[in-house]
């Protein structure tokens, strides 16, 4: 339809009249009558709003389909990768939460290691923080999990206590003998203690050398893929509903188990990306979260999606 192209061609790519009538062999004087004419039959329509209120509208949505008590949205806008502004509402969300005396706890992540540069230091809280997962072996874009730990802490006056492991053992025997370990047990024991636990959502496909050092394999995606896998939480991948898939990889994660979330009194999932909304619903569905702060790509891709997983095709 001639409206609806000339329509597309000036609002959705931005074309001006004079391109508009040089594309397409109409007058300029053409073009702008027809540009009227598409707003009198309804094909265009003009709705002026602000983007606060897009995020508003979408914060409500998100807390009532998925039930998680708390959200915040962090505008973006299409050139940033929504990182930074995640980690900067995540830190406002702390000023409320953390009190003094209060045990943290922290897991890793790009949106972690920027939350540094916005936390408000309180020197005078006393805050003990706590790694809540391994720490990272091999090549990798992140901080590692303990340092983030003590620069957390510092910024708090508090101390940090941090977890003498890896992420990912080199076997499932070698696992068990750390979590056997006194300092080990210890830590993790702690970690489900903590009044406050800042988590972060991880698709973990893409770029799985990222989060593991290398250590995951291309096989061992298409297994998970294979097991109905959509996302990881603290280094543990899940599936659709939030459940753990059992594979031997699973059993070589150093780091609280998915289940301890349920009894810490704060979780505060933080990340950013349409390609996490499906973690990000499996971490609300099994209520591991009591607050989420994503960015508006994230939280678009979220709304979307249904509050129970669809069924799996046998």
């Amino acid at each position: 339809m001639l409206l609806l192209d000339i329509a597309r061609r000036y609002h959705e790519f931005g074309m001006s009249q004079a391109a508009i009538a040089q594309a397409t062999g109409y007058s300029r004087p053409t073009v702008g009558r027809l540009l009227a004419e598409a707003k009198v039959q309804g094909i265009v329509r003009i709705q002026i709003t602000h983007p606060l209120e897009r995020v508003i509208e979408l914060e409500t949505t998100i807390r009532n389909r998925f039930g998680v008590g708390h959200v915040r949205v962090a505008p973006t806008s299409p050139q940033r990768d929504g990182i930074d502004e995640v980690a900067q509402a995540c830190a406002g969300l702390l000023e409320i939460v953390v009190e003094p005396g209060a045990r943290l706890g922290i897991s890793n992540g790009r949106i972690h290691t920027a939350l540094l540069d916005h936390v408000h230091p309180r020197r005078d809280f006393d805050v003990g923080v706590v790694q809540l997962v391994g720490g990272l072996e091999g090549p990798t874009r992140l901080l590692d999990t303990a340092e983030l730990c003590r620069r957390l802490a510092r910024l708090y006056g508090g101390t940090a206590e941090v977890l003498t492991a890896p992420l990912l053992a080199p076997s499932e025997r070698a696992a068990d003998d750390l979590r056997r370990s006194p300092a080990v047990a210890r830590t993790l024991a702690h970690g489900a203690e903590v009044d406050v636990a800042i988590i972060g959502i991880g698709a973990g496909f893409r770029y799985p050398a990222s989060v593991f050092g290398g250590l995951v394999t291309s096989e061992t995606v298409r297994t998970l893929h294979r097991l109905g896998a959509v996302g990881h939480i603290l280094g543990r991948f899940v599936d659709a509903s939030g459940r753990t898939v059992p594979t031997t990889l699973d059993r070589r994660v150093i780091g609280l188990e998915l289940s301890a979330l349920h009894r810490i009194p704060m979780v505060v999932a933080v990340a950013a990306g349409a390609q996490k909304a499906e973690a990000i619903a499996a971490a609300l569905r099994n209520g591991y979260v009591d607050a989420l702060v994503v960015d508006i790509t994230a939280a678009q891709a979220l709304a979307h999606l249904p509050e129970r997983p669809r069924p799996v095709d046998a």
